[in-house]
């Protein structure tokens, strides 16, 4: 059972146990329903680069990798041109 919630700062949304969600769909759905409820806040990305962030935070902490920083997402609305590229890799 998902137990998620949002933390809606300045320079970036927190989804708290992310990592619940695993599957791809339901974490498009999630995005979704977000940007459409908060439609005042504007990612530089598109939905697909989001769901890719948020699977690599999913994976690092599947293998045990910094849980304490990977259990949650933090999605930037202004994200850096080399995060994107690594998210975009990695999230494949």
């Amino acid at each position: 059972m998902e137990n998620i919630s949002f933390k809606i700062g300045c320079v970036a949304v927190k989804i708290i146990n992310s990592y619940q969600v695993t599957k791809r769909s339901r974490i498009k759905e999630i995005l979704y329903v977000f940007k459409l409820e908060h439609s005042d806040i504007k990612f530089n990305r598109d939905i697909n680069l989001l769901v890719k962030e948020w699977i690599v935070h999913n994976r690092l902490y599947k293998l045990g990798l910094f849980r304490n920083r990977t259990k949650d997402v933090d999605l930037e609305y202004q994200q850096k041109w080399y995060l994107k590229v690594i998210y975009w890799i990695l999230g494949i």
